[in-house]
């Protein structure tokens, strides 16, 4: 079964990683679906703007950098990198990283915008 991911449709830098990530889906493991058209409660908008979301077949949810760390190793190309960001000592750069990018992603592709438009 797929992983869903929720991603902000209205944001460059989103739309330019999925791409990418698209690319890496050979085995078609990830259904995208933008989150300003999912039907979900379980998420405020903020939360869903914030980072990316990502929802198991089992129903568990996964964001930021939990969320693409399971798109890594998913993807034959890049499996063992998500494998290797599933090492203990890993998590907290992990974290960092990924709200360091997201905190300035609008403006990574040349244009910032207020997210709470």
């Amino acid at each position: 079964m797929k992983d869903i991911v929720l991603y902000d449709q209205k944001c460059r830098f989103c739309k330019a990683t999925k791409r990418v990530f698209e690319k890496l889906d050979w085995m078609n493991a990830i259904e995208w679906i933008p989150l300003q058209e999912a039907d979900s409660t379980r998420f405020t908008e903020e939360e869903l703007l914030r980072e990316i979301h990502l929802i198991t077949p089992n129903g568990s949810a996964k964001k930021g950098f939990f969320a693409v760390r399971r798109m890594l190793i998913r993807f034959p190309l890049t499996g063992l990198i998500g494998l290797i960001l599933y090492l203990p000592f890993l998590k907290p750069a992990g974290r960092a990283g990924y709200k360091m990018v997201a905190d300035n992603r609008t403006c990574l592709m040349g244009k910032k915008k207020d997210i709470t438009q």
